[in-house]
């Protein structure tokens, strides 16, 4: 059986809006929160020779080992979905106060992502073995603007979509 178009694209456009604003309050605030405890936890990882000094159990030492065991300009590029996707999430937690804004999303998300991708960065100075690093921080931002560029033309196509 052949599905109809019509069908396909009010379940896109269901599905493109539940992606800018999911209805449950729960979601919009966890998951960006939970996301935020991983991408540090993540990003902040201490490297595996510093577990092993520390004696730490063997599955911290793989881990580390999973997160430093691939080229070092592939661990620059891998910080832009990350902070893509924290981009995204902002706005659920942070939703703007007028959803048809001009910019299309929450002022507020981006300071605090902006403010994030900064820091994450600069908290690497008190982790042992690892440090901050620039290319690091621009492939932050590069993610972060990405991701509110990105959610602003969705929001403003499945806004404009919703009412034709």
């Amino acid at each position: 059986e052949r599905i109809h178009p019509l069908y396909t694209m009010q379940t896109t456009l269901k599905f493109g809006r539940y992606l800018i604003f999911p209805n449950s309050k729960k979601i919009r605030i966890l998951l960006p929160i939970i996301y935020l405890i991983l991408l540090q936890i993540l990003t902040g990882f201490p490297k595996e020779d510093t577990l092993k000094n520390l004696n730490v159990s063997e599955i911290a030492i793989q881990f580390s080992r999973g997160i430093f065991d691939y080229p070092f300009w592939l661990q620059d590029l891998s910080h832009v979905p990350l902070f893509f996707i924290f981009a995204w999430l902002s706005n659920w937690l942070f939703p703007s106060k007028n959803s048809f804004n001009d910019i299309g999303f929450s002022k507020s998300a981006m300071v605090f992502s902006l403010f994030y991708a900064t820091f994450n960065e600069f908290i690497q100075t008190f982790i042992p073995d690892r440090f901050p690093s620039l290319g690091d921080m621009v492939m932050n931002l590069v993610g972060v603007c990405t991701g509110f560029l990105t959610y602003s033309l969705v929001l403003k196509k499945t806004l404009t979509v919703k009412e034709s």
